[in-house]
């Protein structure tokens, strides 16, 4: 017989470090007492315990202690080969590798957030086949079908912008690509699934032709958008401001698209979601998972360990029993476990009575409430809630949980006003379950609350195409979502308190623990988003400054150039006035001289 794990027994020294501690403690134990007592009277006014009621449980803990960890350390007698042929299914994961998954939207970034969402699925699903393509306008099959899963995750890891050449982003190629793969791994008779990690900013537009041929060869399509639609933008290390322009020189802007992977999702009866948690990613995933076909691989052999812990795991419960048995002071428990029987049956005898008075009561006056929820008629539900409530002689448990059970259909309807009206009704009820339900739909309320206060409409976009935004309406933009976060963080604030009541009332809530989690992650989030928003805007304030540096300086250079014209041209207008006088005195000369020159002028001069 061998141990699977030797070095455990190394704490065999423990036990022997107790026994001799017991040792120690027993040799120093003061007998100062002796001197309060006469030795005459010793034997009948103290009663010693016996020496194995001190002896024999710390004899029998030692040894409980050495078999657990013999057990531990896992004897085994030699192994068991056995020959099984592994059964698995096919996925492939495209991850989008351009340059707007950079953009920092998704935390760390949609690239980031992409290859967390990669290791979840290879996690989730630890029995199956994966293969990795990256892509942007080409598609590359990084990673063929394997069950190398370590391998897989330390490809992923490795994973960064560029390692496509090509830019923008071609899901069409990714499509082919994937069917390529599955048919040169004789695998395309049977269903397979394409899980697409992407933000959807297809640049080419996926043709019918592509998704037929998708859909023929039985290939399930799961696309998870990564982003947010109000979308931000993205950065460039080689940029001086630090973000990515295009040939005008403006800040490109990219935002969440699923059109594209709605239409792949839909054409090939998959699934479509947009990734806020990887949980849900995985539900989806599992869900397809179960509708693909299995295949057979090569035949391998595992060997099997005998174990024989056994031996030494009931000699171990053995002594642990004794020494709880030798350690017990029978007369006083005797005495003590009559009236803590009793007690303990009194306590069920009432809360069953009470509780079952309760029940039939509840049961009694939610009878017709449950029929009207049943064939959906929620306000006729609710109506008839409020006539009960209103009975004077209705109990008060009853009528808190009736105010609970309307807040929910409040809640439902989408009345939150009444709804909350309605919780904090019934978190008068003395029942704590009942208390801890109600702040756990307040705090829902609140957390809803939060999250629709950040979202932008953007209907607007779908009936003109997208412009470029110039720096003063991205700096408004900016502005408008940051005064919305305040508002948001006061939500996730008292949604977070009404999780605390909720855990308060009932510790084993263990939906208000999530949700708590949930909305202090929320939390972070939205403080990286406002430092995220502020150092864009920072941004865009120093450009346009450089901006209007450089419109006043293009304006002077103009008003001087307009100075140094309107000089040149007076000049010019001066000296066309010149010219024109000089030649009007000119003609005037010449016109004395002709007067002169006449015969009539000539006979007059020779007279005088």
């Amino acid at each position: 017989m061998t141990f699977l794990y030797p070095n455990v027994l190394y704490a065999l020294i423990l036990p022997a470090l107790l026994a001799a501690a017991a040792w120690w403690l027993w040799r120093r134990r003061s007998r100062k007492w002796e001197v309060l007592v006469s030795p005459d009277y010793r034997h009948e006014l103290v009663h010693a315990p016996a020496s194995w009621h001190r002896v024999l449980p710390v004899i029998f803990s030692v040894l409980a202690a050495v078999f657990c960890i013999l057990s531990i350390a896992r004897p085994i007698d030699g192994y068991t080969e056995v020959k099984e042929v592994p059964k698995s299914r096919n996925i492939l994961i495209a991850i989008d590798c351009s340059r707007s998954m950079l953009s920092k939207d998704a935390s760390p970034s949609r690239l980031g957030r992409a290859k967390t969402a990669a290791y979840d699925l290879l996690d989730a699903l630890p029995g199956d086949n994966f293969g990795i393509i990256i892509f942007s306008g080409e598609s590359v099959l990084l990673m063929p079908l394997t069950h190398d899963h370590n391998a897989l995750k330390e490809t992923i890891e490795q994973l960064q912008f560029g390692w496509v050449s090509q830019g923008g982003t071609n899901l069409e190629k990714v499509v082919r690509l994937a069917l390529q793969t599955f048919k040169r791994d004789k695998e395309a008779d049977s269903k397979n699934a394409l899980v697409i990690l992407s933000d959807g900013e297809d640049t080419v537009n996926v043709t019918y032709k592509t998704a037929e041929a998708a859909r023929q060869s039985k290939l399930i399509i799961v696309t998870a958008g990564i982003g947010t639609t109000i979308g931000t933008t993205i950065p460039d290390e080689n940029s001086p401001s630090g973000l990515y322009r295009d040939r005008r020189g403006q800040h490109v802007v990219s935002r969440l698209n699923p059109d594209s992977l709605q239409y792949l999702a839909n054409q090939t009866d998959g699934q479509y979601v947009q990734l806020s948690d990887g949980a849900a990613l995985n539900r989806f995933v599992k869900d397809i998972a179960e509708r693909l076909d299995v295949t057979e691989g090569k035949e391998e052999t595992r060997r099997i360990p005998n174990d024989r812990y056994i031996i030494f795991a009931v000699p171990a419960l053995i002594c642990l029993i004794l020494t709880l048995i030798a350690g017990t002071r029978w007369r006083s428990f005797r005495r003590s476990s009559r009236r803590g029987m009793a007690l303990l049956a009194g306590t069920v005898l009432l809360c069953t009575g009470l509780l079952g008075t309760e029940a039939r009561a509840d049961t009694a006056m939610l009878d017709n409430v449950t029929d009207l929820i049943r064939t959906g008629k929620t306000e006729e539900a609710v109506k008839a809630i409020d006539g009960m409530i209103a009975l004077p002689d209705l109990p008060e448990e009853t009528r808190q949980a009736l105010e609970f059970a309307k807040g929910c259909l409040e809640q439902k309807a989408g009345n939150p006003k009444e709804a909350a009206e309605a919780f904090s009704q019934a978190l008068l009820s003395p029942n704590r379950s009942l208390q801890s339900d109600s702040h756990f739909n307040l705090g829902n309320m609140e957390a809803a609350k939060a999250k629709t206060s950040m979202t932008f409409s953007r209907s607007e976009e779908k009936q003109t195409p997208p412009q470029p935004a110039s720096i003063d309406d991205q700096i408004k933009e900016i502005d408008a979502r940051l005064a919305k976060i305040p508002e948001a963080k006061q939500h996730i604030k008292e949604a977070v308190k009404r999780f605390d009541d909720a855990l308060s009332a009932h510790r084993s809530h263990e939906g208000a623990a999530a949700n708590k989690e949930e909305m202090l992650r929320y939390d972070k989030e939205l403080d990286e988003y406002r430092k995220q928003l502020e150092e864009l805007k920072k941004k865009l304030e120093e450009e346009k400054k450089k901006q209007q540096q450089q419109q006043n300086k293009d304006q002077q250079n103009k008003d001087q150039q307009n100075k140094d014209q309107q000089n040149k041209d007076q000049q010019n207008k001066d000296q066309q006035n010149k010219d024109q006088q000089n030649k009007d005195q000119q003609n005037k000369d010449q016109q004395n001289k002709d007067q002169q020159n006449t015969p009539g002028s000539q006979d007059k001069n020779k007279q005088d």
